[in-house]
């Protein structure tokens, strides 16, 4: 059941990725100067490893841990960078542009909870053999 919402919820970040690579495009064309896509293209890659992990999860696969770890990893990465630019701001207007939003953040740590779940679950049933 959780797999849906994790769909769901892939689903809604990959059409949010849509707007914000929209949004950078018209930012480029207007200000006529590169835009930093981080979030866009965090985004991409956050929505559409959400939606195959959420399927993995309604499908019940183990293999599911491989594709939420390379979640969890991105988004790691994503915030390591962030901070970096935060750090090197020099502006308020940078500042809030690179800091953490906090539904991003509990998107998260809810990732890290679902994978310690699945990884749990994959243990006992190694071992204790159960079958799917």
């Amino acid at each position: 059941m959780f797999g849906l919402f994790w769909i769901v919820g892939g689903i809604f970040t990959l059409k949010a990725a849509r707007e914000s690579e929209f949004m950078d495009t018209c930012l480029e064309q207007l200000e006529q100067k590169k835009v930093d896509r981080l979030v866009s293209n965090f985004m991409f890659i956050g929505g559409f490893l959400t939606l195959l992990s959420g399927i993995g999860l309604l499908i019940n696969s183990d293999t599911v841990i491989i594709i939420l770890l390379i979640l969890s990893i991105s988004q790691f990465i994503y915030f390591d960078i962030k901070k970096k630019k935060f750090n090197q701001a020099k502006s308020e207007e940078e500042r809030e542009e690179y800091s953490i939003k906090s539904s991003t953040y509990n998107a998260f740590i809810t990732t890290i909870y679902i994978t310690i779940i699945v990884a749990i679950k994959i243990l006992i049933k190694n071992i204790w053999q159960i079958p799917d």
